[in-house]
């Protein structure tokens, strides 16, 4: 592996498959959890369909758990293999956690920010009214 080469996470999710910087992990978990907030099971990426893994990033200074449908292994990316994503799509797309493409056998593959992913999540959550909020006195 050479000093520009890329080492990512593969995880499927719903029925795509994504990557992630390596070094954006902390490690690779189950998907029960010992404090259901601490996961996160949907993003702007989607829904897994049946959970079995869990990413875990650090936002913040507090761990929290994307949770996957699987993870497919460890890859490394030559530097000439990836693709910063355009400056048209980063102004367009409604998420910054999208860094660019991994020509992964051929096939682009989205490379994902999880920590961006997971606050901006944050920030849509804080951002919706709950119920109770929103009922009319």
């Amino acid at each position: 592996m050479s000093l520009g080469d890329l080492q990512v996470l593969l995880f499927q999710l719903g029925a795509r498959v994504f990557a992630a910087r390596a070094s954006d992990l902390r490690r690779v978990a189950g998907s029960l959890l010992e404090r259901p907030e601490d996961g996160v099971a949907e993003t702007v990426l989607g829904s897994p369909w049946n959970p079995r893994r869990g990413l875990v990033v650090d936002v913040g200074g507090e761990e929290r758990t994307v949770l996957v449908d699987g993870v497919l292994g460890l890859r490394v990316v030559p530097e000439p293999d990836f693709e910063a994503l355009p400056a048209f799509a980063r102004e367009v797309l409604p998420t910054a956690a999208l860094t660019g493409f991994a020509m992964l056998d051929g096939i682009p593959t989205l490379v994902v920010d999880l920590p961006t992913l997971v606050r901006e999540g944050e920030r849509h959550r804080s951002a919706v009214p709950s119920e109770e909020e929103s009922r009319h006195a």
